[in-house]
């Protein structure tokens, strides 16, 4: 029942935490007629914020669904490694930032312009930890159902 419980609240936050990368998406789908901003950094905000907000509703609909039943369904999916692998960018990107910021204070001491470097250092390794667990899981279920 304490999982149940757990997974409600997860799943809860989850729906309601998708809708912020997507109100973010709007904002940025926005500059689309601003002739000063660049098309492709446009493109690549969007689909950065929509496959967030799409990797947090889906988890939060699978919380909720455990949630209400108890009863955990597993899916013979392709699209559950994909998405698992984008939902990767976070831990990357989490647990890489404090080890480049502490990389950017030591180096450029009182230079408090260079975090927007580690910033984007560390949007980078969570970039390469979603594509490397998307490749990884989507090989693994890939081998597993050829064997």
């Amino acid at each position: 029942m304490v999982k149940r419980i757990i997974a409600g609240i997860l799943g809860t936050f989850a729906v309601f935490g998708s809708v912020l990368p997507l109100g973010y998406a709007f904002e940025i789908f926005k500059d689309f007629k601003n002739p000063d901003v660049s098309f492709w950094s446009n493109v690549l905000g969007v689909l950065f914020m929509c496959s967030i907000a799409l990797v947090g509703l889906w988890v939060g609909i699978r919380f909720l669904r455990f949630s209400s039943s108890g009863q955990c369904q597993t899916s013979n999916s392709w699209m559950k490694p994909i998405v698992l692998g984008i939902g990767l960018f976070f831990p990357g990107f989490l647990f890489s930032l404090p080890v480049t910021i502490l990389w950017v204070r030591l180096t450029w001491p009182g230079d408090d312009g260079k975090i927007e470097l580690a910033l984007e250092v560390g949007v980078f390794v969570g970039l390469a930890a979603a594509a490397i667990g998307t490749i990884l899981l989507v090989r693994k279920r890939f081998l597993k159902h050829t064997s």
